[in-house]
């Protein structure tokens, strides 16, 4: 009986959600790519659910301190995690023996972002072609400034090391804005950086945009080259950048998690999100359920298995039960 009632008090708990604020917990600083995605889609969440949410910034181990911080609060939905590819590799950079699916569930994966390669305005290189054949007759001497270790621009660098047969020097800085202040300043020979990033610094020629890491141009920056147009044996790959987008702790009961998911449909189709998404160049997805689920074993299998064989991760994919996708 006491049982019975346990389960459904949970349960009436779990229909009633939400009956007070939410937090959203943001492993970066404020200004990342992150936290600028997450501001442009929690106000809009907020109204439909009716209560507040708080966005907190707690930075730290590639946002595996926030991970940590949601993993330890109740299964309940008023903590949740607005994640980012990152997640995906913690297990094999041995950041954190946390997973995205199992740990977590996603409720909606909202966008993606394109990292570009970019050059000081002075460069001697004008196209990708140039800078990638300079790489493989003299290995080593460029510096590419990057992120950090196991980002997604130190992940495209050693993508286009073991496709290519380039060599670089990576340089790693406390996240992309001083990497691109880096590029800027000539203190290394190039940079890769998601592109609403460096596009005004590209228009007003502090810098040079070489190419995207995707097979197609970006809507709206047609000018710049896909280098997957350029290099076909990387068009397996491409596009390759961040996805973004909420998640919960794993145990979070089905009701709430309806909620919360039904709500994110409603964000991500309103004209406000939209306009905001085209403004920073973000490519829209809409996954969850099954979809988030592929989607994410993808791009873990993916990201995993190229920073381990590229040489930029202590543990094995296969230690964690993460498959190699077939080519």
């Amino acid at each position: 009986m006491i049982a019975i009632f346990l389960f459904s008090l949970i349960g009436f708990c779990a229909d009633s959600y939400p009956e007070r604020n939410i937090q959203c917990v943001v492993g970066f600083s404020p200004g990342g790519p992150t936290d600028v995605i997450a501001r442009g889609s929690v106000p809009i969440l907020q109204e439909i659910l009716g209560v507040g949410i708080a966005i907190s910034n707690l930075p730290g181990a590639a946002g595996a301190t926030a991970a940590k911080h949601v993993l330890d609060q109740p299964a309940d939905g008023y903590t949740f995690y607005y994640g980012s590819e990152i997640m995906s590799i913690w297990q094999t950079m041995g950041t954190m023996d946390v997973s995205p699916l199992r740990d977590f569930v996603p409720i909606k994966l909202v966008s993606e972002a394109t990292p570009v390669l970019a050059v000081p305005t002075k460069s001697q290189f004008s196209s990708a072609e140039e800078f990638v054949k300079y790489a493989q007759d003299n290995p080593g001497e460029l510096r590419i400034g990057t992120a950090g270790p196991g980002t997604v621009p130190h992940v495209s660098g050693l993508m286009l090391q073991q496709e290519l047969g380039c060599e670089f020097t990576f340089v790693p800085y406390q996240g992309g804005k001083p990497a691109i202040t880096a590029v800027m300043g000539a203190q290394v020979d190039a940079t890769i950086e998601m592109v609403q990033s460096m596009v005004s610094a590209h228009e007003g020629g502090q810098l040079k945009i070489l190419a995207s890491f995707t097979n197609k141009p970006i809507p709206g920056l047609e000018e710049i080259p896909p280098i997957g147009q350029i290099y076909s044996e990387l068009q397996e790959h491409l596009p390759y950048g961040p996805y973004f987008g909420s998640f919960v702790k794993k145990g979070t009961p089905e009701e709430v998690i309806n909620v919360l998911t039904e709500a994110m449909e409603k964000v991500i189709t309103d004209q406000r999100w939209i306009d905001y998404t085209d403004k920073l160049f973000l490519t829209r997805i809409d996954y969850s359920g099954e979809e988030a689920v592929k989607y994410l074993e993808d791009w873990t299998s993916r990201s995993a298995w190229l920073l381990y064989d590229a040489g930029g991760a202590p543990n094995s994919p296969e230690e964690f039960g993460i498959p190699r996708l077939n080519k």
